[in-house]
């Protein structure tokens, strides 16, 4: 019980810590930090439901358009090239599982660096637009041995999601 609650209190104070961020990267306890993530560091998901990259891409469930959803992948990949994209909120969802690290690059928006470990993990990152973009490159580096998803999409307004 002593664990539980200990738990609660961490997830609180980082809760707490992070209601201030426009745009930020989560993980499934919703944790959030700014929007250029340097290190995010993902938590893995519920221990009992393992993520199954090989199979099914993360969730963007809260956008209203899907510009990229892909699972099961492997290495290095120039993903698209979003001919373009609106003022509003994209959403970026990566999942990854293996040893090292996966680079995400949205276009000149924002690139960021998420380490994998065996245990799949998700991140979640938004990133605020305050006018539209055009010909936005979706990049992915990842370490030898990493399996990888990704999903980006879009949602109008600049709403932290519920």
């Amino acid at each position: 019980m002593a664990n539980l609650t200990k738990a609660r209190v961490a997830a609180v104070i980082v809760l707490a810590a992070s209601i201030p961020l426009v745009a930020g990267c989560t993980t499934h306890d919703s944790q959030t930090s700014s929007q250029n993530v340097p290190n995010a560091s993902p938590t893995p998901s519920h221990p009992t439901s393992p993520i199954d990259v090989t199979r099914t891409p993360p969730d963007i469930s809260g956008s209203t358009k899907t510009f990229v959803r892909l699972a099961d992948r492997t290495g290095s990949e120039e993903v698209t090239v979003i001919p373009s994209i609106k003022s509003g909120t994209i959403a970026v969802a990566t999942e990854c599982a293996g040893e090292g690290k996966t680079i995400i690059m949205v276009g000149k928006l924002t690139t960021y660096t998420i380490p994998c470990t065996t245990t799949p993990s998700t991140t979640y990152n938004e990133i605020g637009l305050g006018s539209s973009k055009q010909h936005v490159l979706i990049t992915v580096t990842a370490s030898a041995g990493i399996h990888w998803g990704l999903s980006v999409g879009w949602r109008p307004g600049h709403e932290r999601p519920s």
